[in-house]
């Protein structure tokens, strides 16, 4: 297939969502501004059990039948920056998740989400029951084939995970794979009927192939439709976790000492005054680098060939081309490259650990994301606990732990904190806003192979 070929039947059209300051995620839940760095995170849990069925969130008793969920969420209210969540769970049986971030400079107005169903507490009891039947006293029980770090299980969704069911505690397999390898591995398994992850979690884009080709079931967490998810936020094989924000990043001394300036747009990566100073995540993979260059082509189209001689003029740069866009951001912060492509969690936890690292977001605006997602793949060895997994990635529990990695919430209101790394007065939009992509994802990691040959 020729590069014309490949893109010859691709939509054009650039609609864009303005934000303002305080509006993250999918712009269908406003969010208060919040100003300064979050500089700590308090999470407590009470949990009581409740019969044989599962746990009750609070005091209501053994045996005390389900009535409803209530969750309701308060972010910076006027008392201090402080965020409530409140779940019923049978007859006066609560618990209350309180997660307080110290924030410098006065917090904002507050926004509260409610959610209340019978159904919701039906569905998490009978998930909870069937996935605890079924991990019993194996020594691994669930297996979840990711693109973020090894680490953030561990550090970040087990604790959470754990406390909410502690009969699942250590028998969790996450293993962390490069969006290319994650794809492959995925597919190839299920070929030889020999699947060995029970769920996998990335960016759409990715995961799409997967679903294409047969090896993720159509299914959605019935907890999704009490949880405030609107209709970009489900499909029919995944739910949306997060929104991974894609941006440039410079390194100020490695651009001082090349003596080269800070590039003002995207187009400018074609100037080559960069050759040799680049580095991104590979586009062949669909990785954040694609949702960026897609965005490019919807935004500025190719009918005279624009965008082409855009990538082609990337490419020319010679771009330092990494696996994973932990990577492209490790060869900026120690100067292999003064420019790059990241991802928004990945500098946040960079800048995080390490504030005087070399490593500044440029406000090339609007900022393009594309949704992270969860789904349970075709035979699946634990599909109950794949179940009860998706459900809990999307509870107030599973979005607090998305928000501790540094990912944005599709939860809004939870990833309040995060604001304070973009810039004032921001603008978001989603990368795949146009899904023509999606159609011929096959085509587009061609072109993008054909262009810079990795």
């Amino acid at each position: 297939m020729t590069l014309t070929q490949g893109l010859s039947n691709l939509n054009r059209s650039s609609p864009y969502v303005s934000r303002r300051l305080g509006e993250l995620g999918t712009g269908r839940r406003s969010r208060n501004a919040v100003t300064g760095t979050v500089a700590a995170i308090a999470i407590v849990v009470v949990l009581v059990v409740a019969g044989a069925g599962g746990y009750f969130l609070g005091g209501g008793g053994a045996g005390t039948a389900p009535a409803s969920i209530s969750t309701t969420t308060v972010m910076n209210t006027v008392s201090g920056p402080t965020m409530t969540t409140t779940q019923t769970v049978g007859a006066g049986a609560t618990a209350t998740i309180t997660a307080t971030a110290t924030v410098t400079g006065a917090p904002g107005p507050g926004v509260t989400t409610t959610v209340t169903s019978t159904s919701a507490t039906t569905a998490l009891l009978d998930l909870e029951a069937a996935a605890k039947a079924e991990c019993g006293t194996q020594s691994t029980c669930l297996t979840i084939y990711t693109t973020q770090d090894a680490a953030n299980w561990a550090n970040y969704y087990g604790p959470l995970f754990y406390q909410q069911y502690p009969w699942a505690q250590g028998k969790v397999n996450y293993v962390s794979l490069s969006a290319a390898t994650e794809t492959s591995r995925l597919l190839s398994e299920y070929q030889a009927k020999n699947t060995q992850a029970d769920l996998a979690t990335g960016t759409l884009a990715g995961l799409i192939p997967v679903y294409q080709g047969g090896a993720v079931i159509n299914y959605t967490s019935p907890l999704a439709k009490f949880m405030n998810y609107s209709a970009d936020g489900v499909g029919p094989a995944w739910v949306v976790t997060n929104n991974a924000i894609v941006h440039m990043i410079i390194n100020p001394q490695a651009l001082a000492a090349a003596n080269l300036p800070t590039p003002k747009n995207w187009t400018d990566l074609a100037n080559p005054v960069y050759k040799g100073h680049i580095a991104m995540q590979t586009a062949t993979s669909l990785s954040i680098t694609t949702a960026e260059f897609y965005y490019l082509y919807q935004s500025m189209g190719n009918s005279s060939g624009q965008w082409t001689k855009l990538m082609k003029g990337i490419a020319a740069n010679n771009p330092t081309i990494t696996a994973t866009a932990g990577a492209a951001e490790m060869a900026v912060v120690t100067g292999q490259a003064a420019v790059g492509i990241d991802t928004f969690d990945g500098y946040v936890s960079t800048i995080k650990a390490t504030p005087t690292a070399p490593l500044k977001l440029v406000d090339i605006e609007p900022f393009v994301y594309t949704p992270g997602v969860v789904m349970i793949t075709s035979g699946a060895p634990h599909p109950s606990m794949a179940k009860l997994t998706e459900a809990w990635f999307i509870s107030v529990s599973g979005q607090t732990g998305v928000y501790r990695t540094n990912h944005v919430p599709y939860m809004a209101s939870i990833g309040t904190g995060l604001i304070a790394y973009l810039p004032s007065g921001y603008r978001l939009t989603n990368a795949y806003s146009n899904t023509q992509l999606f159609q011929n994802t096959g085509a587009w990691s061609d072109t993008f192979k054909a262009i810079f040959g990795a």
